[in-house]
């Protein structure tokens, strides 16, 4: 908003006699090698795109970046977008996972050697709440439908149908958790991508992967037979074949991965409120609702 409220007129020309044209919450500048036309983001970010400008960059070199036509272009993008490479903001703007902020001016002074992305950009925090969260609610209906079961001693038919959905969607999420750690490579990401104090969950992680692999076959062909259309219960049987030891396991795996999440979490608001990142804060802004109401 500061940028539609700035006083400059809509067209002129920059240093060089560099045209630009002023447009809603962006610019078009016209460049010697070609025209570059964004938008700045939420908090003055200026490397966000969409599909539309990505293509109207790459209108007549296309195959110098890779593309035979426009149509291949857009499925790239929605190819990138459906794997979580790129996360939309939530406006017209789209922004490279992982990638930390690039802004003008002041705020690049301020954060030019932040290298803690944006929390809307973070795959971690990503993972945790549209994956993690879910096996993390089917385990809380699972365990409290199975205290209810040892307490009576019997379930009803409508809890019976319940627990068996809650307990297959509990282990299914667990696996899939995992297997977002795996292609986040976390243990490269912690050392690489992160502040230097993040790598203290390396070795978090490596315990991680230590419990999973115990039955990680059996987890794994579990989590195939509940999100896919499933021929018959063999891999359901299989996981419980030996009673409650494998149950056992996912318990401590859940746990495991709860507590790498928590500590990672607790990194990132440290990190926010030290370095004047208090829009990300989820401590600042519950201390705002809690002042406004």
């Amino acid at each position: 908003m500061d940028w539609v409220e700035t006083d400059i007129p809509s067209r002129g020309e920059l240093e060089g006699g560099i045209g630009y044209f002023k447009h809603g919450y962006g610019c078009a500048v016209s460049l010697p090698a070609g025209k570059v036309d964004f938008d700045f983001g939420e908090k003055g970010e200026i490397d966000g795109f969409d599909l539309w400008r990505l293509s109207c960059f790459a209108e007549t070199k296309l195959s110098e970046y890779g593309f035979d036509t426009k149509d291949a272009l857009e499925e790239s993008f929605e190819a990138a977008v459906d794997s979580g490479s790129l996360i939309h903001s939530g406006y017209t703007l789209y922004y490279v996972t992982d990638s930390v902020r690039s802004l003008s001016g002041e705020s690049l002074k301020i954060l030019q050697n932040d290298s803690l992305p944006h929390a809307d950009r973070d795959s971690v925090l990503l993972l945790y709440t549209t994956c993690y969260l879910s096996g993390d609610l089917m385990r809380e209906h699972y365990e409290k439908l199975d205290r209810k079961w040892k307490k009576n001693g019997y379930l009803s038919q409508n809890d019976e149908v319940k627990f068996r959905i809650y307990i297959s969607s509990w282990l299914g999420y667990l696996r899939a958790t995992w297997e977002g750690f795996e292609k986040l490579n976390m243990r490269v990401l912690l050392q690489n991508k992160r502040p230097e104090n993040f790598r203290d969950l390396i070795q978090k992680f490596d315990a991680i992967g230590k419990i999973q692999k115990l039955h990680k076959d059996e987890l794994r062909e579990l989590r195939n037979s509940v999100f896919h259309l499933r021929d018959d219960n063999a891999p359901i049987k299989l996981f419980f074949a030996n009673g409650a030891e494998r149950l056992v396991w996912a318990g401590e795996l859940h746990a495991a991965i709860a507590e790498f999440l928590s500590e990672y979490r607790v990194l990132c608001e440290v990190h926010y409120l030290m370095n004047d990142r208090w829009a990300e804060s989820q401590i600042r802004r519950k201390r705002v609702r809690s002042a406004k109401k």
